[in-house]
């Protein structure tokens, strides 16, 4: 058995209160998500696979706008599947990247949002969505890159706290800076037509307030147990700063998708 890696929701404490977190998050960027499928290859039918679907946000998306295809949705996490909900073409099993209960040449379509930064071993979990996806098929992955995130005015605590966080996760299993490597890993394995798109997310005062409610106090576990006030003081920080008129940020993530060979 692989590494989990580091994010593990079945470890956390305040599980219930990560889940609606993790719930809002996930309705960030939904409205470009169905262009984004369409550019990316999303068959009009078929056998699609998404990958850590959490509470199947995505999934039930993807099994609305194309009724003529088979969505099967996975996660680590049966806490989290109980809150998804089935429908004809939408189902959801619990499994791992790194061992996926499905026959070879299976997908025609395979998806995955925010699950590689995660993973210790990368490259098996792409070997292992190869072996399911069919020749000609798509792989689409979206994931980040925390060295790309900038607040302006910066807190001066912000800097320390965002190397703890990164250095953590790396401890963890995890790779935080993922998102500038996913290109180059899909030419190592041999995918070909692969489409790579960085997205700038640029927001204001109440964008960094949802950040500072949703995303950072989740960070704070990647930090040694010394280091936690220095990582809340940080938080307070930019919650302060959010409330600047002047505040802002900006953010880029990566969008790759390739085709088996």
């Amino acid at each position: 058995m692989k590494t989990l890696g580091s994010y593990q929701f079945e470890q956390l404490e305040g599980r219930f209160h990560e889940a609606q977190m993790l719930s809002e998050r996930a309705q960030m960027r939904l409205d470009g998500f169905p262009d984004l499928l369409k550019r990316h290859g999303y068959p009009s039918e078929g056998q699609v696979l998404e990958i850590g679907t959490a509470q199947g946000i995505r999934a039930r998306i993807m099994a609305e706008l194309y009724p003529n295809t088979q969505v099967t949705a996975i996660d680590r996490s049966p806490d989290l599947l109980n809150i998804a909900s089935h429908r004809m073409n939408l189902n959801f099993k619990q499994a791992d990247v790194y061992e996926l209960p499905f026959p070879d040449n299976h997908f025609d379509f395979v998806y995955a949002r925010l699950v590689f930064m995660h993973l210790h071993d990368p490259i098996s979990a792409l070997k292992n969505i190869l072996r399911v996806l069919k020749p000609g098929g798509r792989l689409l992955i979206e994931d980040a890159d925390r060295d790309c995130m900038f607040f302006e005015p910066a807190p001066a605590s912000f800097k320390t706290f965002w190397t703890k966080v990164q250095d953590g996760q790396r401890k963890l299993g995890g790779d935080p800076n993922v998102g500038r490597k996913l290109t180059p890993y899909f030419k190592q394995l041999g995918f070909s037509q692969i489409q790579t798109e960085v997205q700038p997310i640029i927001g204001s005062g109440p964008d960094i307030e949802f950040l500072v409610k949703t995303l950072m106090p989740s960070l704070n576990i990647y930090l040694d147990p010394l280091d936690r006030p220095d990582g809340e003081r940080a938080i307070d920080d930019l919650y302060n700063l959010s409330q600047l008129p002047e505040a802002s940020f900006s953010h880029f993530w990566f969008v790759v998708s390739g085709e088996k060979q």
